[in-house]
């Protein structure tokens, strides 16, 4: 894919030349060693990746929010059943460009392929600042709470606490993601099925609930829900990012057996799945816990088995403790391979699209992103940036299903191993566009900083991809940096 890039002319590149003055060594071998990433991930791998990463723990937090803006229980659970269809339809979109493209990199490459570099830059920066290291962040710290929750049964962890038992969770599935890839995706199924475990058991514990007589909070289920379009608008927003992170799995495309054939029907089981689960686990909520009760909840999974049987109350802490650190190996997996992705098109820095040669994972572009995801970690600085998170998704999806359309209008002929119903890009489209405008109507503070984080990629792109005379001095200093750490840590250039 690099060299038909090249060829194309848009292949610019921050890899550093070599110093005039050097004498050709062993060194330029090892930079321009070319290996590949091993193709290690099935159908039930890529699924045990999907399942753990789509909706990640927003089952966890958001029923709350969802609820406020529905005002009712019928309401609530007709929002969350929308939600999961137009992920499902969005996932299917995806898909498509997916197989057309089965590469590293996911959005970034897609965008690379059909609208040029700046644009597929502009992603990769937003993806990079906005997404990966306050997701990781956020999911290391999520961990962290609920596994230490169990021990403090009557006050909240201590910050620091969870500060650094977060930052071990998360220093540690780095190491194993950069050593133990095989071992990784197995240990990813064991992952996601504690997610499954644990929203199955409250699902039973509801059942209970019902063979018991436990339905007064049913008796009248679309009462107070709410009619006017904001509060609506506002519970479809919510539900449809309460079911995202499913779009982690097309950046492992170059790792995937056969994708074409996989990840179509990844999308579907893990959908049929996590949007029936989901929608159970929000009935048997509602079997317990009265609306007020849930409404005040911040941890409603914790609150629910406090009351139905208070003993059951560390298992489900400790599951979803598990589940959040699924998300996590997933998230690694995923996300490391865009910076990856980028480097090798010469969008970061030359050595974050290495291989190390001995494990094949791209240790340089996953520590990148853990350096940024532990800073945030412990400087306080993650509540912030996880604001932006969904404004960058709307506009990333926005720039995917644009590359979509375009492709099925100007290169009609191109091979499509799956392809969708045109009117699907078409609505999804639109209802992005819809929720940007609420996004933009309703915060416009939030939006706008998030605006301007993605669009500084701009004055970052023109210094360091087309700005081609740097001094001679810098080039000198980042060819011996890259040289250095290939050699330290055995990394070498990929295909």
């Amino acid at each position: 894919m690099v060299d038909s890039f090249q060829n194309q002319g848009i292949y610019l590149s921050l890899k550093m030349e070599r110093p005039e003055k050097e004498e050709s060594t062993d060194q330029n071998v090892r930079i321009e060693e070319t290996i590949q990433m091993k193709k290690t991930i099935n159908l039930l791998k890529c699924t045990s990746i999907l399942v753990a990463v789509t909706g990640h723990v927003s089952i966890f937090i958001n029923s709350s929010l969802i609820l406020a803006n529905a005002g009712s229980i019928g309401l609530t659970l007709i929002m969350w059943t929308i939600g999961g269809f137009i992920n499902l339809f969005q996932a299917m979109c995806f898909t498509e460009l997916a197989a057309m493209f089965p590469f590293a990199g996911g959005s970034y490459t897609y965008i690379f392929h059909v609208f040029g570099p700046l644009p597929a830059f502009l992603v990769l920066w937003g993806t990079y600042l906005l997404v990966q290291g306050p997701f990781w962040a956020f999911v290391s710290y999520g961990a962290s709470m609920y596994i230490l929750q169990p021990f403090f049964p009557t006050c909240r962890p201590p910050e620091i606490c969870v500060k650094i038992l977060g930052g071990w969770i998360l220093v540690t599935f780095v190491a194993l993601n950069g050593v133990y890839m095989k071992y990784v995706t197995k240990v990813q199924t064991f992952l996601s099925s504690t997610k499954v475990a644990g929203l199955l058991l409250i699902v039973i514990c509801g059942v209970i609930q019902l063979a018991r007589g436990e339905t007064d909070h049913f008796e009248n289920i679309m009462a107070n829900s709410k009619t006017d379009l904001g509060s609506i608008s506002f519970a479809a927003f919510f539900s449809t990012f309460s079911y995202g992170g499913w779009q982690v799995i097309s950046s492992l495309m170059e790792e995937t057996k056969n994708p074409a054939r996989d990840l179509p029907r990844a999308v579907y089981i893990t959908f049929f799945i996590v949007m029936i689960v989901y929608i159970l686990t929000n009935v048997a909520f509602f079997t317990v816990l009265s609306p007020t009760e849930l409404l005040r909840s911040d941890a409603v999974a914790v609150l629910f088995m406090q009351n139905f049987y208070g003993p059951l109350t560390p298992v489900i802490t400790i599951l979803v403790g598990l589940c959040c650190i699924g998300v996590l190996n997933a998230s690694i997996m995923g996300h490391s391979r865009v910076l990856f992705a980028g480097a090798r098109n010469g969008h970061f820095p030359s050595i974050f699209g290495t291989l190390q040669t001995t494990f094949l994972t791209p240790w340089a572009a996953i520590l990148a992103i853990t350096f940024l995801a532990l800073f945030l970690l412990f400087s306080g600085g993650l509540v912030l940036f996880i604001e932006y998170i969904q404004v960058f998704s709307i506009i990333m999806t926005l720039m995917v299903l644009s590359a979509l359309l375009y492709l099925r209008r100007y290169r009609p002929e191109m091979k499509r191993p799956y392809k969708v119903n045109i009117a699907l890009p078409i609505v999804m489209l639109v209802i992005n566009f819809v929720m940007l405008l609420i996004c933009v109507i309703t915060e416009p503070t939030r939006t706008g900083m998030a605006l301007v984080l993605f669009f500084t990629g701009i004055p970052l792109y023109l210094i360091g991809v087309i700005w081609k005379s740097k001094p001679k001095s810098f080039n000198d200093i980042m060819y011996k940096t890259t040289v250095i750490l290939q050699k330290t840590f055995l990394l070498g250039k990929s295909e």
